[in-house]
């Protein structure tokens, strides 16, 4: 009985959760668009270092998925060809260095970005586009994971989907 009425008192003294406010997110909102215009930028400007310095580190989850159509194409020329694509350039250094070499002007375009965020950690969802000069050469669903290190925000996660 007595550990009854010390837990009893311990719920009335506490605040519930269903009273307290969810934090204000706006400022970690504005700083993760910024990280999303970052990137952005960093691969029209063919930027390695910029591009690089976005993420935690540079071994990230950095992970494709083809869709159904795109895969059949992929198996027309390599009928072994998997869903998922691996192996030493699905990471980040390898994505920005091949965008720095290639003459042409490259561009992502994200449309309906979504953040969602406790101003510690995010996620950030967005369809997009890639495009070789004015052609369309990629599009899909791409998500993110973020984490705030006290000093910015930093992605730790990537994938995407090539349809």
């Amino acid at each position: 009985m007595k550990s009854f009425l010390l837990l009893l008192a311990c719920l009335v003294a506490a605040p519930s959760l269903a009273q307290q406010r969810p934090p204000d997110t706006t400022a970690a909102k504005q700083q993760i668009q910024a990280v999303v215009e970052d990137f952005r930028e960093a691969i029209l400007q063919k930027d390695p270092q910029k591009f690089l310095g976005l993420f935690l580190r540079e071994d990230v989850i950095w992970q494709s998925v083809h869709g159904e159509e795109r895969l059949k194409k992929v198996r027309e020329k390599s009928p072994q060809a998997n869903k998922l694509t691996s192996g030493p350039k699905q990471n980040p250094r390898a994505f920005i260095e091949d965008i720095a070499a290639k003459p042409q002007r490259v561009e992502e375009k994200f449309i309906n970005v979504r953040i969602d965020t406790d101003g510690n950690i995010a996620s950030v969802s967005f369809e997009f586009t890639f495009h070789a000069e004015d052609r369309v050469i990629n599009r899909g669903q791409e998500s993110w994971h973020l984490v705030n290190t006290g000093t910015g925000w930093k992605i730790v996660s990537v994938i995407w989907s090539n349809n």
